[in-house]
């Protein structure tokens, strides 16, 4: 993963000829939400500094250099006087007041700057808040200084070597500095294979921690002064990976459906060709979707770089999660090859176009009044993220999984990106417990039936289920998708799970049927809370067929088909207590789809 960063930091410097400063900035953090700046300004008066006001000013990504922002520590001032606002009272203080407290030694300017503020700082104090209440949006403000010249011209903190001085000292003194110690020899670097002297915190300090120096046990004769020979790596190399996290940073993080994270490239030939194509994708992509953030999904974007450049890179995601300065990696996949993505893109696409999922039958199964096909509708109902044909089966996971536990979720996640195995059992009983859930608390199951559903063809179709093979779907054309019916066909292998399956359609027909004479259907109530085996469904068929004659209803065909699957699977039955239940529920929802037209126009006419 170093490597990548590397590789891709060192290329992109290149590329956009970037200095030391524009490496070391934090813009990420101000790109996305800044939308103002208020100015400290410091007029220059005969040698002295005279407080001016405070203005604002709109933010613009070219300034970055001007003000210098970058982070600093939770609890302390950041790297140079530039900060974001949080909270008023705190923020000025704390951060922007008290750094020019504890750097008016270092020069003598920054000595002269804090004698004016100090001697202004009510003022100041008041001036800011009334600009920053009269903000439209006062979240990630940031706040600087200025200083007006006797021309007239209005300077800023990164036109003045002192505080770029400052900015490069504090930003690299933690590729080596950890507390009382220097962390730094004379090696051979990681990176870049050349005799220099190397630090040995870089990689903690740009957020990838494969070490804890504060604990001697794990460094090198347990002298945290010789961490630097377990992951050794030069200043140069260091620059280039700061560069390489920010451009993954800038173009490559992802946070969607409960996820956070980074996909890295690694070129496998030609780097400085495949750079080049990838970021002139990437940076027009990036302006598209800053006019176009409310309509298009960001996995819209990844599935276009797989479309471009194929199998002349892997992909490594790396999950996350971070707060304040805390960053967790929470799982890793090395090697992901485009055609990989791209499989994974295509069955989506294809299965969402599959006839269960249409708008006729959504508003057959979900009501008149809905528009558009499932995923348009599963859209909707998302607040956090956009759902589209290439990242649904995130969306619809995360249902099932997020009350658990993240660790299931994301380990699902990881392993559909790593091609390993799922297990059918697994996702069967959490699919359940969510569908037993909805039943429970009076909510519809059709939805949840759908996305499972839709969530098990996925997977299948991807070869991911360990130890059961349903159907291949069709992707090279969607006119040559499988029917419905047919896909039911395949889907139900067994007599047990036709029997199963078959009852759960006839028991909504009954229920249906009492909704329609009686305004509730009572015997849902009868269904066990759909935790049904062998034994339930045995004694649930007759049953239904009951109460179906008392309304003076039949369905002759479904009935014989049941009771002859029924014959078949006695001696047979394989299915656990999940799997029958699921089946059924299945049968439950999608009705419509278990025989063509034809046929299911007879039988409703022998219902009747």
């Amino acid at each position: 993963m170093l490597n990548a960063l590397y590789e891709i930091g060192k290329l992109w410097i290149e590329k956009e000829d970037l200095d030391k400063i524009n490496v070391l900035l934090d813009a990420s953090k101000l790109a996305k939400r800044t939308k103002s700046v208020l100015v400290v300004e410091l007029k220059e008066d005969k040698g002295n500094l005279e407080y001016a006001g405070v203005v604002e000013r709109d933010y613009d990504s070219d300034d970055n250099p001007k003000y210098l922002y970058r982070g600093g520590s939770s609890r302390g001032t950041d790297i140079t006087p530039s900060c974001l606002i949080t909270d008023l009272g705190k923020t000025l203080p704390n951060k922007f007041f008290k750094w020019f407290i504890n750097h008016e030694s270092e020069d003598d300017f920054f000595k002269q700057i804090n004698t004016c503020l100090i001697e202004n700082q009510d003022i100041i104090t008041k001036d800011i808040g009334e600009k920053f209440e009269l903000l439209s949006e006062k979240v990630n403000v940031l706040l600087t200084i200025g200083f007006i010249s006797l021309g007239g011209d209005l300077k800023f903190i990164g036109d003045y070597e002192a505080f770029r001085n400052v900015l490069i000292s504090s930003a690299t003194i933690k590729y080596y500095k950890k507390g009382s110690n220097k962390v730094k020899g004379d090696g051979v670097c990681f990176l870049c294979d050349e005799q220099k002297e190397v630090y040995g915190l870089v990689s903690n300090s740009i957020g990838f921690s494969f070490s804890t120096p504060d604990k001697p046990g794990n460094v090198p004769g347990l002298l945290v002064k010789d961490q630097w020979k377990q992951l050794p790596i030069c200043g140069d190399c260091a620059l280039y990976l700061e560069a390489g996290k920010k451009f993954v940073e800038k173009y490559l993080s992802f946070s969607e459906f409960g996820l956070t994270y980074y996909v890295i490239p690694n070129f496998l030939v030609n780097p400085r060709q495949g750079f080049d194509e990838i970021y002139k994708y990437l940076s027009r992509e990036d302006e598209y979707l800053t006019y176009r953030a409310d309509l298009v999904s960001r996995e819209d974007k990844l599935a276009g770089i797989v479309d471009k450049l194929g199998n002349i890179l892997e992909f490594k995601f790396l999950f996350y999660q971070s707060s304040n300065n805390a960053f967790d990696i929470l799982a890793y996949v090395e090697s992901v090859l485009p055609s990989w993505m791209r499989e994974i893109y295509d069955n989506q696409l294809s299965i969402s176009r599959l006839e269960f999922f249409n708008e006729e039958n959504m508003k057959k199964v979900l009501g008149k009044d809905k528009e558009g096909d499932f995923v348009t509708i599963s859209n909707l109902s998302n607040k956090f993220a956009t759902v589209t044909n290439y990242n649904w089966y995130l969306s619809f996971l995360r249902d099932f999984f997020s009350s658990y536990s993240r660790t299931y979720y994301l380990g699902i996640v990881t392993d559909v990106m790593s091609e390993k195995k799922l297990d059918y059992g697994f996702l069967l009983t959490h699919f359940m417990n969510k569908i037993r859930e909805n039943w429970r608390q009076g909510y519809g199951i059709s939805v949840p039936v759908l996305k499972s559903f839709a969530l098990i063809l996925f997977f299948n179709n991807l070869d991911l289920l360990k130890g059961e093979k349903i159907m291949k779907i069709n992707l090279e054309d969607s006119e040559e998708l499988k029917s419905d019916s047919s896909i039911i066909d395949d889907f139900l292998d067994a007599p047990d799970k036709k029997a199963v399956f078959l009852l759960g359609d006839l028991t909504r027909k009954l229920t249906y049927k009492q909704y329609k004479e009686l305004g509730s259907s009572p015997f849902i109530n009868k269904l066990w809370g759909l935790s049904l085996d062998k034994n339930k469904i045995i004694k649930l068929y007759p049953m239904v067929f009951s109460k179906l004659r008392e309304y003076d209803s039949a369905y002759p065909v479904l009935e014989e088909n049941i009771s002859a699957n029924l014959m078949h699977a006695e001696n047979n039955w394989k299915l656990s207590r999940d799997e029958i239940s699921y089946y059924f529920v299945l049968g439950y929802t999608l009705a419509y789809a278990v025989n063509d037209k034809k046929e299911k126009d007879k039988e409703n006419g022998e219902g009747e």
